[in-house]
């Protein structure tokens, strides 16, 4: 059989998010006053107006659906969706990064870079920290570092989350031993929406849980360390679990891939149990697709708020499906003729 796909660890590594929890001296840590959040929303976007150029959106004024597509696409969260009454976001024109206002924290930053680029993401937020930090009085304490409204969050106030594709790490258990080696050395394992979700198509979430008594350097190392380690594990446990079975891997890829260029009703759970199938024999280089990154970037397209937003209105759970599978059979044949 063909090799393993030279950028097979650029397959398991989706993308990496650095995210910081900050609060101001000024201000409680959760405002209920509509006149303090709006007078907090626009320092924030005064702060940041030399940085990128930012659309602003206030929560409250945003429909549910454009809610949940925001949501989908990770620019926004669950806190800040419940907060809508008070809640803002600042969305950069490229769409890798936000920062939320009144979520849990008064201020939350994030930035989103393909692939495994802690550093690269790490600079980027700082920059924006830092024209936050000029402008604002962070509270920031001596000996605990950034106060946050979750103990949890004291110190440095981040996460830094790597998102990895690892179906033969979850196919063969093992995936049970990772989660409890990691919890030893202050890192966690979650689905890819963050605290409280399942992985959902082979996709785990790995970031820090540690952010008191380390710097931001030390976080970003060892969440590297791991990320590199579990990569390496995962494409033994390829090998071991799929090389070896090249013929029944090829046909659960190949099957998969013709269900989803044939379907004509589509819902989203079929889809990502489908679709992580053909991300694998792609990977494994069973279906001559090259443009791998572009299957995690089709799952965030089709994610029901996301494809209602695309296709531009709310669609009914039928019409949803079946627009779905148009999307999906158009683009899987574009990447394997490309």
């Amino acid at each position: 059989m063909k090799p393993i796909h030279p950028e097979i660890l650029e397959g398991i590594v989706v993308k990496t998010r650095i995210r910081l929890a900050r609060n101001l001296t000024d201000y409680p840590f959760r405002i209920k006053d509509e006149n303090v959040a709006r007078e907090i929303i626009q320092q924030v976007n005064r702060a940041l107006v030399k940085c990128d150029t930012f659309n602003l959106y206030l929560t409250k004024n945003l429909s549910d659906m454009d809610l949940e597509a925001m949501r989908e696409t990770h620019l926004i969260s669950n806190s800040l969706i419940e907060n809508r009454e008070f809640g803002a976001a600042l969305v950069n024109a490229d769409k890798n990064i936000s920062v939320m206002i009144h979520e849990e924290d008064v201020i939350r930053e994030q930035c989103f870079v393909k692939g495994l680029a802690l550093d690269r993401a790490y600079k980027k937020i700082e920059q924006i920290d830092d024209a936050i930090s000029k402008n604002l009085n962070v509270a920031y304490d001596e000996r605990l570092g950034y106060l946050t409204a979750c103990p949890t969050n004291l110190g440095t106030g981040m996460r830094a989350s790597v998102m990895l594709f690892l179906p033969a790490l979850t196919q063969s258990g093992k995936i049970a031993e990772l989660e409890e080696e990691v919890a030893r050395r202050g890192l966690t394992i979650r689905g890819a929406y963050g605290e409280g979700t399942k992985a959902e198509g082979f996709y785990y979430q790995l970031s820090n849980e540690v952010t008191l008594g380390v710097s931001e350097y030390q976080i970003l190392r060892l969440v590297e360390e791991y990320v590199i380690a579990i990569c390496q594990a995962e494409r033994e446990e390829m090998e071991r679990l799929f090389v070896r079975r090249e013929l029944k891997t090829m046909d659960v890829a190949r099957k998969a891939y013709g269900i989803l260029t044939n379907a004509v009703l589509l819902d989203y759970n079929e889809f990502l149990s489908h679709v992580a199938q053909v991300k694998l024999g792609a990977m494994l280089g069973m279906i001559e697709i090259n443009k791998i990154d572009q299957i995690d970037e089709l799952i965030v397209a089709v994610r029901p708020a996301v494809l209602c937003k695309q296709y531009g209105k709310q669609l009914s759970p039928v019409d949803r499906d079946l627009y779905r599978a148009e999307v999906v059979r158009n683009k899987l044949l574009k990447l394997k003729e490309d």
